[in-house]
């Protein structure tokens, strides 16, 4: 079954896995730069966690039932993926801010975890931005299985 479906595939269903794996890379980057090194005590915002998800698993479901989704479905899908990456990579960069200022505004003695955080931080970030693009390509492509 598995090689049927991946024979069935189009190059929309692709880049939406490609998007959706992109995602979840930059979800990782989030929870490690949250829950360790320098931002370990801070509070974690959940918000990203959430649209994240929502997003990975509303591609998901366009790839995997892409077949018995209507047109329309299929549409609302990939807009609703697109908008809750897109929001949860605006929470992830506003949430960074404090560290871009401390490191590249006012470079006066801030710790070397500040820098990995960042570093990482910006890793995670540049998945997200992969993750949309996939997803607003996806939007102007045709359909994810072929007849």
């Amino acid at each position: 079954r598995d090689k049927k479906m991946a024979k069935k595939m189009t190059k929309s269903a692709w880049i939406t896995c490609f998007g959706a794996v992109a995602a979840l890379v930059g979800l990782v980057f989030y929870l490690i730069t949250s829950l360790t090194g320098f931002l370990a005590g801070t509070v974690l915002n959940p918000l990203p966690i959430i649209l994240t998800a929502a997003g990975v698993l509303l591609a998901l479901v366009l790839v995997l039932a892409a077949e018995k989704l209507s047109p329309l479905v299929t549409d609302l899908f990939v807009v609703g993926a697109a908008v809750c990456l897109i929001a949860g990579f605006i929470l992830f960069a506003l949430g960074r801010v404090p560290l871009v200022a401390d490191v590249y505004f006012i470079p006066v003695n801030y710790p070397q975890s500040e820098v990995q955080a960042l570093n990482l931080s910006i890793v995670g970030m540049v998945c997200y931005l992969l993750s949309i693009a996939a997803m607003i390509v996806v939007a102007f492509t045709g359909r994810f299985t072929r007849e």
